[in-house]
């Protein structure tokens, strides 16, 4: 059985290194079941305010395409323009032409690829990455006559379902919904995609809601802290209480939260450090808020850090915390409970299945900086209770799939879809 991907996402979203682990994942566990794969990506970064090309490894297990996209450059031009006039806030009619744009024009594009490809490889299913490759699926699945798969990673059309007209205000987002598919998978990361799902009124018996995998360490990680000293030289401190966050440093994800509570701890005197594991857009203004805040020399900038190399950090430090605005639960709050680490956080239902106040976690309001603080305090300062958290945190993993049991699950519904869609032609002829 062979499968055509087609991303308008990265492999990896930090420069091709590290980041959202899940389309890398997929591959891999659609590769181990035996079905043969190709993919095409874009040929630069979709979503980047630059002009960025993909960072993109060659892999002896797929093969990977480009879709070339000329008419990006001119739109980044324009993008750009518009964000020197109105700042970083783009007006809305701009965002809803730009992103029509560029739904249509990469639409183009990955069907043109498929089009070359097609003469070499012939899949059985086409499948989607991303709301921005949801139509080329559908369009390249009616042109062979095979089935296509959607598969979103989280949306922020939850909030916004009450209100007349979404499809129209957000036809992007919408579109992942609501392009016809044979199977759409969601991925229940806290954004609600089961809610939009209903919401639209997609067939349950197509609409898959899964949690992400863990990826386990192959052995486990050596809690000797003296290789991160030697390589944060005059930076990280052996005896620190070591205090981890992993993300993209976008602004939904507060990190800004996380340096109010460091500085509560700092001005008690508590000796405790924030190795911030990632890169993004936001990093020089979290640089600037950390020198207003006299806690630089506290903040260990770790840039963006290879995935295998996350459970080594995860297992020398003593604190995990998260501050998202629209969900904390993702890849790296999923990982932490796996690694044990206590974590600190707010109050969020997205995942409150996951942290327990005052059993694995402490979780506070997300305007009330001063409380994260003293509760970061809390922990730092009583390593009995990291202790307790730590041991209710292994409980917890307990129910977490793996992604290779999260890879089986859906390489058998894929299966389905195939043989199904098989039948129905064996019929037909």
């Amino acid at each position: 059985m062979k499968i055509l991907h087609i991303s308008s996402l990265p492999l990896w979203s930090m420069d091709g290194k590290g980041g959202m682990p899940s389309l890398q994942e997929t591959l891999k566990g659609h590769v181990k079941a035996g079905f043969e794969i190709e993919i095409i990506l874009p040929e630069y970064d979709l979503f980047s305010n630059e002009l960025k090309p993909l960072t993109v490894k060659n892999n002896e297990k797929f093969k990977i395409h480009t879709a070339q996209c000329p008419w990006l450059p001119l739109i980044k031009k324009i993008r750009q323009k518009i964000i020197r006039i109105h700042g970083n806030e783009i007006p809305y009619i701009y965002r809803w032409i730009i992103n029509i744009l560029v739904l249509k024009l990469y639409t183009l594009s990955l069907v043109l690829k498929a089009l070359k490809i097609r003469k070499k490889f012939k899949p059985d299913l086409v499948y989607a990455h991303n709301q921005y490759s949801a139509a080329a699926g559908f369009l390249i699945g009616r042109l062979w006559k095979i089935p296509n798969v959607t598969r979103l990673y989280g949306t922020f059309l939850a909030d916004l379902m009450k209100k007349p007209f979404v499809s129209l205000r957000y036809p992007t987002a919408a579109a992942g919904y609501l392009m016809p598919c044979s199977l759409l998978i969601c991925a229940n990361d806290g954004t609600r995609g089961d809610k939009v799902a209903q919401k639209f009124r997609i067939d349950p018996k197509r609409f898959c809601f899964w949690q992400n995998g863990i990826k386990p360490p192959e052995k486990v990680p050596d809690t000797d802290r003296s290789d991160f000293v030697e390589k944060y030289r005059d930076k990280l401190r052996k005896e620190s209480i070591w205090i981890i966050s992993c993300s993209r440093l976008s602004s939904w994800k507060r990190i800004d939260r996380i340096f109010y509570a460091m500085k509560f701890c700092l001005d008690k005197k508590i000796d405790c450090q924030l190795i911030l594991a990632g890169d993004g857009p936001e990093k020089k203004s979290l640089e600037k808020l950390a020198c207003d805040l006299n806690i630089s020399e506290n903040i260990i900038w770790s840039g963006s850090v290879e995935h295998e190399k996350i459970w080594a950090l995860m297992n020398c430090a003593d604190i995990f915390m998260i501050t998202n605005d629209v969900t904390n639960r993702c890849n790296p709050l999923f990982e932490s409970v796996w690694a044990g680490l206590p974590v600190v956080s707010v109050k969020d239902p997205s995942s409150s299945d996951i942290l327990l106040n005052g059993i694995n976690s402490f979780l506070c309001d997300k305007d009330n900086v001063h409380e994260l603080g003293s509760k970061l305090a809390q922990l730092c300062l009583d390593s009995s209770l990291r202790s307790e958290f730590r041991k209710e945190q292994k409980k917890m993993a307990h129910g977490f799939k793996t992604w290779e049991e999260r890879m089986e699950i859906e390489s058998k519904e894929l299966e389905k879809v195939i043989l199904k869609s098989r039948k129905f032609k064996n019929r037909n002829n």
